[in-house]
């Protein structure tokens, strides 16, 4: 079995992490891709230190320092007036704490350094315009169908597919997304067209009323990426694709301070989608099916945690299959190593967008003024989460 290459579903970040490790292990992969090229999205994502320490592993060290941003302090935010409720420096603190430090990108550049990589070792391995069709475990092997009637057969069939995951439909048939009433938009502004009083903000999280908004410089500072999320009762495309209009975006974000209105007059085009929860995915794995990153867990981008969870799984999965020599178990045993940390992931981002769309107003008072005074007292940003950034990898035991 081991003689077939492991099939990788997806050239995202999962996959093409998986793939890059598993190559500098002598693991011979197939990866396949149903978009015709590799993705371009500028969406902005964080990188921090559990993330960073994959990468540097990787060997991508001088590569993420050359476009990502390292960012010196993180704010919070109140929507409506701007008061400052909490401060915290990042990678001073962090690289002291956690080893590695946090980065801002652009989600395309981090893409195309794993695309590079893999193309260095072997650029005959990436197959684009390939549709998973389905596939059929056998006694020593899984033979996956396309789209084009292309069959391939393979020692193992990896989902890295997405919140759309066929391989996860297989493995769970009654599995249904459920919209959580919650939008996202994301756009990026050029730094040129911003005037000095927001090109200097620390990267921000404004907190409102069943609505927040985020904003932090990618490309080395001549960007601005941001994110906003906005409660709304309905949605019916789970696409990254679709385009919103401006007009759309103030209306959402219409209560905005003067430095919100100001970034969104200068997006051109925003993207919009709907946050998804996943019902009933009980199985991850078979034999010789598995499925990581958003098609397992798909993640609230309220913690930053999407990017990271996704490059973990793939980092993790890649050293229990080095470990072995047959794979059986495997894939059984990585649900069993991920789902505990996964779980607790999910239902910290989950908190978080609650307390950042806070709309009770003694609620929010409590809230805000904690913050506020804890964060004269103690590091509270990074402390709350420093479960989530000393995690490494690379290093946890596997047995």
């Amino acid at each position: 079995m081991k003689n077939k290459p492991i099939i990788i579903i997806g050239a995202g970040i999962s996959g093409l992490t998986l793939a890059l490790a598993l190559l500098k292990n002598n693991i011979n992969v197939l990866i396949f891709e149903k978009e015709k090229e590799i993705e371009q999205r500028g969406a902005g994502i964080n990188i921090s230190p559990n993330g960073t320490s994959i990468l540097y592993n990787l060997g991508l060290e001088k590569k993420i320092n050359s476009f990502a941003c390292k960012p010196v302090n993180i704010e919070l935010r109140n929507f409506n007036n701007g008061f400052l409720l909490a401060k915290q420096n990042l990678n001073n603190s962090s690289e002291k704490k956690f080893k590695y430090p946090f980065f801002q990108a652009q989600r395309k550049d981090l893409i195309n350094i794993l695309f590079d990589e893999i193309n260095k070792i072997n650029s005959e391995i990436i197959f684009f315009d390939y549709e998973l069709k389905g596939y059929e475990e056998k006694n020593n092997f899984v033979t996956v169908t396309f789209n084009n009637d292309k069959k391939v057969d393979g020692s193992l069939i990896i989902g890295c597919d997405g919140i759309n995951s066929k391989v996860r439909k297989t493995l769970n048939p009654n599995a249904s997304t459920e919209f959580s009433n919650i939008i996202a938009w994301r756009g990026i502004v050029n730094m040129n067209d911003l005037p000095k009083s927001i090109t200097e903000l620390s990267p921000t999280i404004w907190m409102g009323n069943e609505k927040h908004f985020v904003h932090y410089p990618v490309k080395k500072g001549n960007l601005l990426n941001f994110i906003g999320t906005v409660r709304k009762d309905e949605w019916h495309d789970e696409s990254w694709h679709q385009f919103g209009s401006k007009e759309e975006l103030k209306s959402d974000f219409g209560s905005a301070n003067n430095i919100i209105e100001e970034i969104i007059e200068n997006v051109d085009k925003p993207n919009k989608w709907g946050l998804f929860d996943i019902k009933f995915i009980k199985n991850w794995a078979s034999e010789k099916a598995l499925i990581i990153g958003d098609a397992a867990h798909p993640m609230s981008p309220s913690y930053g945690q999407g990017a990271n969870c996704a490059m973990e799984d793939a980092i993790i999965l890649s050293r229990i299959i080095l470990k072995n020599n047959n794979y059986k178990g495997s894939l059984f045993y990585f649900q069993k190593n991920r789902e505990g940390r996964v779980k607790k992931l999910q239902k910290s981002s989950s908190r978080n967008l609650k307390v950042f769309h806070i709309k009770n107003p003694l609620l929010k008072f409590i809230i805000y003024s904690g913050l506020y005074v804890l964060n004269k007292i103690i590091p509270i940003i990074l402390m709350q989460s420093s479960w989530i950034y000393k995690f490494n990898a690379s290093n946890i035991k596997i047995k």
